[in-house]
């Protein structure tokens, strides 16, 4: 696999790949050709913080299945527990987010909630600061509830099934 979700349609392990990649659809945001002028574009799409690297969610991918191989991504995929009401998926190793990314637990350094104003609105976003061989990233996992013993109940549930113990 390259730079790009590409690999042998012809393998063994085709179907695999074919799965992740339709969960996480990584062919169709990234591979397809017409892409350059929405590029930039990207990154807000994919809960990214800094849009500034548009197609680090595929960097990512690419690069923790060429490291841990098709196998456990795979099974991690079809043996995990979504988080409800979102796009949230957790296995035991890596977190998917449907039509998004994928990253490694162990990974995650910090999971918070940060606060946007937008004119009279407030919004509430569950944000995870990521270090990995892709770089250091703040990805979205999901938009939280306005009311804030919804939004504590959310985001303990992220926060319980990725591990992470109650942080400041």
């Amino acid at each position: 696999m390259s730079e790009k979700f590409v690999y042998d349609k012809s393998s063994p392990d085709a179907d695999k790949y074919t799965e992740v990649d339709k969960f996480l659809q990584l062919t169709e945001r990234y591979c397809k050709k017409g892409l350059g002028a929405i590029a930039s574009k990207v990154g807000s799409k994919l809960g990214l913080k800094n849009s500034s690297r548009p197609y680090s969610s595929l960097q990512r991918a690419v690069k923790i299945i060429n490291a841990d191989g098709i196998e456990g991504v795979y099974d991690d995929l079809m043996h995990c527990t979504r988080v409800e009401r979102c796009d949230i998926f957790i296995g035991k190793s890596y977190l998917f987010r449907q039509n998004n990314f994928m990253c490694r637990i162990k990974d995650i350094k910090k999971c918070y909630i940060l606060k946007e104003e937008s004119g009279d609105d407030i919004l509430y976003h569950c944000y995870a600061d990521i270090s990995d061989e892709a770089g250091d990233e703040t990805l979205e996992l999901r938009k939280l509830s306005a009311l804030k013993v919804q939004r504590l109940l959310q985001f303990d549930e992220i926060r319980k099934l990725i591990g992470i113990e109650e942080q400041e």
